[in-house]
This record gives structure tokens, C-alpha cells and sequence, in this order.
């Protein structure tokens, strides 16, 4: 019997966990376009354009194997802490990579350097 009584209603925990998912993805999306326009204002006039680098990093490699998947994995429902994980550490990894461009760009200095 398919319809609405045979369908197994979330839970309000994974519920809220999904949203939390989705709320960190759409956080990271709205990053990386933050971090094109910087990035794109803040580049040498004069230079390669070798500031964009960072951004193609950025999708390269935290956007296509980090975010995308939870972003999968939480609109299908399936997986959430798992997907809650892997938008944790792409998090991460995006304030990373914030703070090497802002040392890059000699805006700041990275803890690291």
C-alpha cells in the first residue's frame, strides 16, 4: 500500500539534523560567492589573475568532494550524520583556506606562518 499512512514519518532529531546540514551547505555556497567576489576585488590589476586560483581550489577541492555530498546525502535523507560531518570539516576547511588567502593577499598573517 503506497500513500501517506504507510510512510514512515522523521523524527524531529533528524529532522532538525537535516536542516542543520542544509543550513551549513547553503552557509558554504553563500561563502564561495563571497569568496569570488573578493577575491575578484581584491586582485593586483597588473598581475596574472592568479588570485582566482583560490577560488578554483576552493571548488575543486572542498566544494565538489566535501560539499556536494552532504548536500546529496541530506536532500535524499539518508546518511545525515554522516553528511553532517563532512559539512562540519568542509567548514573547516573553508576557514582554512580564508585564512591562507588572507596571508596570500598579505591582508593578514595566518597563525601558521
Amino acid at each position: 500500500m503506497t500513500g501517506p499512512s504507510s510512510a514512515s514519518p522523521e523524527s524531529a532529531g533528524s529532522r532538525r539534523l537535516r536542516a542543520s546540514v542544509f543550513f551549513a551547505v547553503y552557509a558554504e555556497i553563500a561563502f564561495l560567492v563571497f569568496l569570488g567576489v573578493f577575491l575578484w576585488r581584491h586582485a593586483d590589476p597588473k598581475g596574472g589573475g592568479m588570485e582566482m586560483v583560490g577560488l578554483s581550489a576552493a571548488f575543486m577541492l572542498i566544494f565538489l568532494p566535501l560539499t556536494l555530498p552532504a548536500w546529496i546525502l541530506a536532500k535524499q535523507g539518508r546518511f545525515l550524520v554522516t553528511a553532517a560531518f563532512i559539512a562540519a570539516f568542509a567548514a573547516i576547511l573553508y576557514f582554512l583556506l580564508w585564512l591562507e588567502l588572507l596571508d596570500e593577499l598579505g591582508i593578514a598573517q595566518a597563525p601558521w606562518s
